[in-house]
Parts: structure tokens; C-alpha cells; sequence
């Protein structure tokens, strides 16, 4: 049975990097906490950079059953990122 690709994230963090699949959250503050801190950056649309195929998991986002950890499920990497 072939798995299905991912749909390409829709943006990332311009502080932190994280990656959102949720169309509602670009131009929102991330939520991304670390040490009980929230990330100071904003979700930016990245529909229109070049997008590459996460090697790992060949888009998927997981391998085999464990969420990969690569791209952190998304599938999808950033080129140049």
C-alpha cells in the first residue's frame, strides 16, 4: 500500500523555525514554549518558497509507525533552512 504525502506546511516561525500546517495561524505569535517561555516570533506564510521532501520519511511524516523525527511529522523541510 503507498502512503500518502503531506500537504506542504503553510508557514514557519521567523524566530524559532517551527513549522504550522494551520492556515489560520500565519501573521499569529507562535506557540512554541521552551523552559515556560512562549516564543516571541510570528507564523509567516512560506507557500511560495521552494520546498523539499523530508529524505526520511519521504513526506509521509512518519516512518514506519514513529513520527519522524527529521521534520517533526510535517514531512516537508525548508530549502535552505
Amino acid at each position: 500500500m503507498r502512503r500518502i504525502r503531506k500537504p506542504k506546511p503553510s508557514g514557519v516561525c521567523n524566530v524559532c523555525g517551527k513549522l504550522t500546517d494551520q492556515i489560520e495561524m500565519i501573521n499569529h505569535r507562535c506557540t512554541y514554549t521552551l523552559h515556560g517561555r512562549r516564543c516571541a516570533g510570528l507564523f509567516k506564510s512560506e507557500l511560495n518558497h521552494i520546498w523539499v521532501a523530508c529524505e526520511s520519511c519521504d513526506a509521509v511524516g512518519k516512518v514506519g509507525t514513529v513520527i519522524c523525527s527529521e521534520c517533526s511529522g510535517f514531512g516537508w523541510r525548508l530549502l535552505g533552512a
